[in-house]
């Protein structure tokens, strides 16, 4: 009879103190981070080829702020939710709402953690110091963010515990997430009655990567759309049969001279050989250096994981999925992943210490960020005049057409043109939004050929003036009368 040996599953924190009124996470070796949850600048499908770009560079920026001795970890969580609607005052925004009520759509939440390292195997000592210099390396962080509208928000002791709890259980689609037992499998975890699988992006062993790589990918789909721009991950949107999803992208800044002094002595002992493979090791050096030195890049170790959740009988076609994706991209993903609960564990805000050599690659900051996830969902704006549409899953969300496109600069004035073939809509479409205007109180005056909106003028009790062949306009613009009037 086969037995299952138990362990306890052993948090990797010390605990959190409130440090200058700043929620600090400090794992179990001393390091120490903070969590930002951010919205990634990149709207889905947005069709801008220089917002992947703008992102790039502002991440690039960051490392830069932070410099040797920390690990930025930027972990997308994507979730599959059911619409809970607010509730309405209105009979149509009620009965719109009920519409909508529990169809599924996908969510994604995007946390950003710095972590200031500790030397390894090093008794912890408290320095202030070090402790001020994060802070400061937060505040300007803080300020870059705000100022490229990520909407930064640092999370407190209440929300990290959430969070972590949120990644030990896999569950973001409520928000009571509750903990169950970890059965640890080379090929997979298993947690109650779903399936977990770690899906390494890097083979360190053989590195099986496209020769070139930008900050996005354009697809090609026939003839309707062609070179269209999507996030180089841009699949993780079309996983079948998933729960969740978390993509853990890791960044690792070491000592940039004794890196440097490693690839150096690395570069003799293959130019020493003259073998084909050690001619191209020498080539690939040769390269990274010349890029370091002319283009003024850091060094960086990469690591990319995704984390698939799914019922037990649907992870293989979701795992499958991403990894045919990846194949797509000239990407081989690690099939050596046995240590599944290793890399779990270093998913874990924060712990990303944990990781083992094996798990690093060594790469520019310029490339190392091309993996970094971009994209965020449509949700509704930040504005007070918020008419209803819904968005390509086929969910309600709030847009602002005039008030937010004038103070932001889109538009100048707050004229609308619908344009649509015979029956396509036009005047649905019209009644809709009239309906909403009406709510904010606002006069409506409507000039029309037909009776489109005669139902919609009778439910809020306006005035309806029609004119027909027996009853001809016939209007003296300096005359009117009382009920005109």
């Amino acid at each position: 009879m086969q037995t299952h040996q138990k362990t306890a599953f052993r948090i990797p924190y010390a605990g959190i103190d409130p440090d200058d009124g700043h929620a600090v996470l400090y794992g179990e070796r001393g390091d120490f981070s903070m969590i930002f949850q951010i919205r990634n600048s990149v709207l889905h499908y947005g069709a801008d080829p220089d917002a992947y770009s703008a992102y790039h560079h502002l991440l690039l920026n960051i490392i830069k702020i932070l410099g040797e001795g920390y690990i930025i970890q930027k972990q997308d969580v994507f979730s599959r939710q059911k619409y809970q609607p607010k509730p309405a005052t209105e009979f149509l925004q009620q009965k719109y709402n009920e519409h909508f009520e529990g169809r599924e759509y996908t969510s994604i939440s995007t946390y950003l953690i710095l972590t200031r390292q500790v030397k390894r195997g090093a008794f912890y000592v408290y320095d202030k110091k070090v402790l001020n210099d994060f802070h400061q390396h937060r505040g300007k962080i803080y300020d870059l963010l705000n100022g490229s509208g990520l909407s930064p928000h640092l999370l407190d002791e209440t929300e990290i515990n959430r969070y972590i709890t949120a990644i030990l259980g896999m569950e973001f689609s409520s928000g009571h997430a509750a903990l169950d037992n970890i059965r640890a499998g080379d090929q997979q975890l298993e947690i109650g009655t779903r399936a977990l699988r770690n899906i390494s992006l890097i083979n360190t062993d053989s590195i099986d990567l496209p020769e070139k790589l930008g900050t996005y990918i354009e697809k090609h789909d026939g003839k309707n759309l062609r070179e269209f721009p999507v996030d180089n991950l841009s699949f993780l949107h079309q996983v079948p049969g998933y729960q969740c999803i978390v993509y853990n992208q890791v960044i690792e800044i070491p000592g940039q001279q004794l890196t440097l002094n490693k690839l150096e002595l690395k570069r003799k002992r293959h130019s020493g050989v003259p073998d084909p493979a050690n001619l191209i090791c020498v080539e690939d050096i040769d390269q990274l250096l010349v890029d370091v030195a002319r283009e003024n890049q850091l060094l960086v170790n990469a690591h990319y994981n995704i984390i698939v959740c799914a019922e037990a009988s649907k992870i293989s076609k979701a795992a499958n999925f991403i990894e045919a994706a990846l194949f797509q991209q000239g990407i081989i993903p690690s099939r050596n992943a046995y240590n599944q609960l290793e890399l779990f564990r270093s998913a874990l805000p924060g712990n990303a210490v944990e990781l083992k050599k094996y798990d690093w690659f060594l790469t520019t900051s310029d490339a190392a960020l091309c993996f970094f996830f971009k994209e965020s969902m449509l949700t509704d704006e930040d504005s007070d005049f918020l008419i209803r549409f819904t968005d390509r899953q086929g969910i309600p969300v709030g847009i602002d057409p005039a008030d937010l496109p004038m103070r932001t600069g889109r538009t100048n004035n707050r004229s609308k043109f619908v344009l649509g073939g015979s029956g396509s809509g036009k005047s649905f479409f019209m009644c809709a939004i009239l309906e909403q205007y009406i709510l904010y109180n606002m006069d409506v005056v409507i000039v029309d050929v037909g009776h489109s909106y005669s139902g919609l003028c009778a439910y809020f009790g306006g005035k309806y003036y029609t004119y027909t062949e027996k009853n001809p306009i016939t209007m003296n613009p300096f005359s009117i009368s009382e009920s005109e009037y």
